[in-house]
């Protein structure tokens, strides 16, 4: 039995390879990004890409086109794009009338056209609670008369086996049962403040109750060094996997790409070396130290720890945590893909900017996955559709 999901906002596909990891199969990708579409179809040749806003498509011209009934497909997923409601764009510089926060109801617009099995919509966790909730408040009346049952929350990636302490808010809904979030596998301190921390509980690991979170050294510890500027040409691994998750992220991958080192200007450089592990802009003498900067701009990560939220603007350190814990040059493309949890059989095209852009802005693949399992394992009687 085939399941099958169309991604609507789809970027490169990170939520994408979620729900194929799952064992979904993509009929269909919609973006007004073609660089990041590119990527998408690199990954996904078998896949139906249309390079459209999707506001300036017909929800009926697709569906037939495409010869679904409605209740043939099994979800209908994607992330609205979220500018508008995210915290990282100053309080004065959003309103609710604001064009990008309108871009849910386009979505909601092919639910109803399609009328899936399964609906999953993704965005920051700001959406739940955002102009006193009226937005969450308006996608889950629209969905429940539909006929849909919803549920939802927001999800911290490192609560299910992801090495970075990612949040995103999650609508699942689905026409014929109320179903549950996933229980999360992975514990620990996921406070942004890594100068006070505390480990989970030792005797519950001990004896295997919990799994401790997954660190940067357990996804990226594996990879070669590099100078700041430097390509790996070589693609093969080096090393062998060290851990269960640098394991996973190699299956089925013959070889390393996308591992360039960004070259650094002068004084990012020498931010860089005059930084230990953890330490960022506050640790730099005065005539390093930049005259404003935001928290954790220009910090090393931690080995040890999870990285904060990879944003698409990992390219540049004074943006975020985004220098190696060790080697004097920020993360390269896989690096970050790792961290976001895509294996290393998917493969970015592009400039640097452009990959980086696609990795921040995209759902890590195995938090799609783990939402995908939970729809496969809620509903396994269902033999046709």
């Amino acid at each position: 039995m085939t399941h099958k999901i169309i991604d609507l906002f789809a970027g490169a596909g990170g939520l994408t390879k979620g729900f194929h990891m799952a064992g979904f199969e993509s009929v269909c990708a919609i973006d007004v990004n073609a660089k990041a579409l590119a990527t998408y179809k690199h990954n996904y040749p078998k896949t139906k890409i249309i390079h459209q806003d999707l506001r300036k498509l017909s929800p009926d011209d697709l569906r037939l086109a495409l010869d679904l009934r409605r209740e043939e497909l099994t979800a209908l997923i994607g992330g609205p794009p979220c500018q508008g409601f995210s915290r990282n764009i100053p309080a004065d510089y959003r309103y609710l009338n604001d064009s990008r926060n309108q871009l849910y109801q386009t979505f909601l617009e092919f639910v109803e056209e399609f009328k899936p099995l399964y609906v999953v919509m993704e965005n920051v966790p700001e959406i739940l609670k955002a102009y006193n909730g009226i937005i969450s408040k308006e996608i889950t009346e629209k969905l429940e008369s539909l006929g849909y049952k919803v549920v939802f929350s927001s999800l911290n990636a490192a609560h299910y086996g992801i090495p970075q302490t990612r949040s995103r808010a999650f609508f699942i809904a689905s026409l014929d049962h109320c179903l549950h979030f996933p229980k999360p596998t992975h514990f620990g301190d996921i406070k942004s403040d890594y100068r006070n921390t505390k480990s989970c509980n030792q005797l519950d690991l001990l004896e295997g109750k919990i799994s401790p979170l997954v660190t940067v050294r357990d996804a990226i510890g594996d990879l070669p060094p590099l100078d700041a500027g430097q390509d790996y040409d070589a693609e093969v691994y080096p090393f062998p996997p060290q851990t269960t998750y640098q394991t996973m992220m190699r299956h089925q991958s013959t070889k390393i790409v996308n591992h360039v080192a960004r070259a650094l200007s002068p004084i990012q450089f020498s931010r860089a070396r005059a930084l230990c592990e953890g330490q960022d802009a506050r640790d730099l003498p005065s005539e390093l130290a930049p005259k404003k900067h935001y928290s954790g701009a220009y910090g090393r990560l931690y080995w040890d720890k999870p990285a904060r939220t990879i944003t698409r603007w990992l390219f540049h350190p004074g943006s975020g945590r985004f220098f190696h814990p060790t080697q004097d040059r920020t993360i390269t493309i896989r690096e970050a893909a790792r961290l976001h949890s895509y294996p290393d059989d998917f493969h970015f095209l592009g400039t640097y900017t452009d990959m980086a852009s696609q990795i921040g802005e995209s759902v890590p693949p195995l938090l799609g996955k783990v939402i995908a399992s939970s729809i496969l394992q809620a509903y396994p009687q269902k033999t046709e559709y």
